[in-house]
């Protein structure tokens, strides 16, 4: 979402915050949240914060940046604690979840990395861990003797199973307040926003 020009740097300084800052932001603006007349949620510290650094032009792009932020932050602390209760980090739940999904439950470890979006070592150190806790297996390439697969084990696939149903039955009680039509609606502007960041970045 690109920040609207004339902008103060200090705004732009004041969104950029790390990640254990925008996790403090977090957990205190779920308890400071108020309602303004059309019914919308806000946080009145955030509000007041902007505003006093730079007025009130262009305050709803700025907002809408910073609550993204903080329901991101917290969507990504709730998925670190819920691999944690399984015994597993986030990076080796998603290695896990792509041979799931994969054809014979097996890849290249060099096709695994690309799409977790990480160097082919930070992938073998993943599958390295997964090895030795019996979740996966790696196996030659019939086809080419330079490739190396990650395959899914009878241990891994249980593991998996496990944290599907629980993952499916949390997921649910999350959006339990939602009505469908603000679950669509919510849906629709994410991938807006994802749209509208492509097309910043040069993407499709």
């Amino acid at each position: 979402m690109p920040v609207p020009s004339g902008v103060p740097r200090r705004i732009v300084s004041f969104l950029m915050v790390g990640p254990l800052r925008v996790r403090f932001l977090a957990n205190a603006a779920a308890e400071r949240l108020e309602a303004d007349r059309g019914g919308h949620l806000f946080d009145p510290v955030l509000r007041d914060s902007l505003t006093q650094m730079g007025g009130r032009a262009g305050l709803e792009p700025l907002e809408t940046l910073a609550a993204l932020r903080l329901a991101a932050n917290r969507v990504h602390a709730a998925m670190e604690h819920f691999t944690e209760k399984h015994g597993l980090s986030e990076s080796r739940l998603r290695v896990l979840m792509a041979l799931y999904y994969s054809p014979d439950r097996s890849r290249p470890l060099g096709e695994l990395a690309e799409m977790q979006g990480v160097v082919p070592r930070t992938m073998t150190d993943v599958v390295d861990v997964l090895e030795r806790g019996g979740l996966i297996r790696r196996t030659p390439d019939s086809k080419d003797r330079r490739s190396v697969h990650a395959e899914l084990t009878e241990a891994g696939l249980e593991r998996v199973e496990a944290i599907r149903r629980n993952a499916i039955s949390q997921q649910t009680a999350l959006f339990t307040s939602f009505k469908r039509e603000q679950l669509v609606e919510l849906r629709h502007l994410c991938l807006l926003l994802v749209q509208g960041l492509a097309r910043t970045e040069g993407g499709s």
